[in-house]
């Protein structure tokens, strides 16, 4: 069954996806919340909130999504 997480749980992802890669962020968590979280729960919710990684191994750093405004005047 799925657990539901807490909003400090999600904070925690929040601060930390910029700083640790997917697995030591779901060890890290492991760690404080007192239960399992793997690499793919981590990963899974990360990407709900719309929090995007820049590719590549052990890339910690977290995509910044540029707006771009599309002048479609006629």
């Amino acid at each position: 069954m799925n657990q539901v997480w807490s909003e400090a749980e999600k904070q925690f992802v929040r601060d930390s996806a910029g700083k640790l890669t997917d697995e030591a962020g779901a060890i890290e968590l492991s760690k404080v919340c007192g239960r399992v979280v793997t690499v793919n729960a981590w990963r899974k919710q990360r990407q709900k909130m719309g929090i995007k990684k820049n590719p590549g191994r052990g890339v910690c750093s977290v995509r910044q999504e540029r707006e771009t405004e599309c002048d479609s005047s006629s």
